[in-house]
């Protein structure tokens, strides 16, 4: 069996975490909000063959990956499945984060510089790094690109909260 960070998907390897508080997946540092909280079965759990469940549901690259937790055992899995809900491959989660610490400086310093120019002016960036940073920054710029998270999300599937 191939492994899930080695899906075409998802490129070549990728950081993959996941906020259970929030039900936030993490991938690069890029946070995919779930689609839906559903919980339904899933199947069995293949290190004590329980029932495991649904946590989330997270559209990704035109495929749908579902965070399913094991009900014995506690294991907490990333399932790929494609556009037509065929499974591809799963993995087990083994990093976890808290959202609340996820949109810091490592987080920000982790989104394409060209997605920041595409929706931000240089000001709006110097201040939300300077934000990030903790240090002196132009309150209206940092205002004017608040305003424009939504776009930003919208067009990357990134939410900042800086």
């Amino acid at each position: 069996m191939r492994a899930f960070n080695e899906l075409s998907v998802l490129g070549d390897y990728m950081a993959i975490r996941y906020d259970i508080e929030n039900n936030v997946l993490q991938i690069d540092g890029n946070d995919l909000h779930p689609q839906s909280l559903d919980g339904n079965f899933i199947g069995l759990c293949k290190n004590c063959n329980a029932d495991v469940n649904s946590l989330s549901y997270h559209s990704y690259a035109e495929n749908m990956i579902v965070i399913a937790k094991c009900s014995s055992c506690k294991t907490i899995f990333a399932i790929v499945y494609d556009k037509d809900w065929n499974w591809q491959d799963e993995e087990t989660i083994t990093q976890f984060f808290s959202l609340k610490d996820s949109n810091d400086l490592r987080t920000l310093d982790s989104i394409d510089k060209k997605r920041l120019a595409t929706v931000f002016t240089p000001a709006e960036t110097t201040a939300m790094y300077a934000k990030a940073r903790g240090e002196k920054y132009v309150r209206q710029y940092l205002y004017r690109a608040r305003k424009k998270y939504t776009d930003f999300e919208e067009l990357f599937d990134v939410r900042l909260n800086i």
